[in-house]
C-alpha cells in the first residue's frame, strides 16, 4: 500500500464518523460542519482565482457563504434576498477596489458563493425532512463509496474494455471503467440504505438517487479538475493529508447535493 494511499484512509477514518455524527445530530452540528467545509473550499477557490489574476474580495465573500448556510437552517430571510444583498453590496464595494479587473473579481466571488455555500445549502434543506439524518448519511456514502469504487476500478480494470479515457480534456487519467465502477458503487450503496435504514423510500427512487450520484459525482471530480487545470495548480490546497484540499475532497458533494435535493423535493 503506497503512502498516498495510507494517508487517505487514515484522514478518511477520522473525518467521516466527524461529518457522519454531524449530519446524524443535525441543528447547529451540521450547520457548523458545512460551514467550515464551504469556507475552506471557498478559500481554495478564490486561491485558484488569484492564479489567473482575479482577485474576489474575501471578507464578503466569506461572510455570505456563512450566512447562506445559517439562513438555509433558518430561513429568516428568502435566499434570493441574501444573494441579492452580495450582489449589490459586492458591487458596490469593488468601486472602492484598485486590485485587478472588476469584472473578473465579480465573477469570481459570484462563483465562489454560487457554486460552493449554495450548493451545499441544499443539505440542510434535505436534513429538515429527515427526521434521523439517514438520507443525509447516505448521500454522502454514495459519493464516498464512488470515489472509492471510481479509484481502484480505473487503478485495476483501467482500458479493458474502453481504449478510450473518460475526459482527457480536463482528466488525462480518468477511465470509463473507474467512472462505471463509481456508478454502480453509488447505487449498491442507495440501495443498501434502502434495506436498511430507508426502507420507507422505493426502491425505484433509490435507484434513481444512486444514478444521479453517481453522474454528478464524476462530474463534480471534472468540473474542479478543468479549475485547477486553468489555474495551474494540482490539488486545491494541502490542507487534508493524502486528499489535496477540501475542494479536492468535496468536490464531487457539492455537485450532486443539490441534484438530489431537487429530484427529492420534485421527483418524488
Amino acid at each position: 500500500m503506497n503512502a498516498n494511499l495510507t494517508q487517505r484512509i487514515i484522514v478518511a477514518a477520522i473525518f467521516a464518523p466527524v461529518i457522519v455524527t454531524s449530519a446524524k445530530l443535525g441543528g447547529i452540528w451540521f450547520i457548523a460542519a458545512l460551514i467550515i467545509i464551504a469556507l475552506f473550499s471557498v478559500y481554495e477557490l478564490l486561491l485558484m482565482h488569484n492564479a489567473v489574476g482575479a482577485f474576489p474580495e474575501k471578507i464578503l465573500t466569506f461572510s455570505f457563504s456563512a450566512a447562506t448556510l445559517v439562513n438555509a437552517h433558518y430561513t429568516k430571510v428568502d435566499e434570493t434576498h441574501v444573494i441579492l444583498l452580495f450582489v449589490v453590496l459586492l458591487l458596490a464595494v469593488e468601486l472602492f477596489r484598485k486590485n485587478g479587473s472588476p469584472i473578473q473579481n465579480l465573477g469570481a466571488a459570484f462563483l465562489g458563493l454560487l457554486y460552493i455555500p449554495l450548493s451545499l445549502s441544499t443539505l440542510i434543506d434535505l436534513r429538515k425532512s429527515d427526521p434521523h439524518g439517514n438520507l443525509i448519511v447516505m448521500i454522502f456514502a454514495c459519493v464516498w463509496i464512488a470515489d472509492t469504487f471510481a479509484y481502484f476500478g480505473g487503478k485495476y480494470l483501467g482500458h479493458l474494455v474502453f481504449k478510450r479515457k473518460f475526459f482527457e480534456r480536463h482528466s488525462p487519467n480518468k477511465t470509463w471503467e473507474g467512472f462505471l465502477s463509481g456508478l454502480v458503487g453509488s447505487i449498491l450503496t442507495a440501495l443498501v440504505f434502502g434495506e436498511t435504514l430507508l426502507t420507507a423510500i422505493a426502491a425505484e427512487h433509490l435507484w434513481a438517487m444512486g444514478l444521479l450520484i453517481g453522474i454528478f459525482s464524476a462530474l463534480g471530480d471534472l468540473v474542479e479538475s478543468m479549475l485547477k487545470r486553468d489555474s495551474g495548480v494540482k490539488d486545491s490546497s494541502g490542507l487534508i493529508p493524502g486528499h489535496g484540499g477540501f475542494l479536492d475532497r468535496f468536490d464531487s458533494l457539492i455537485f450532486s447535493a443539490p441534484v438530489v435535493f431537487l429530484y427529492v423535493k420534485y421527483g418524488m
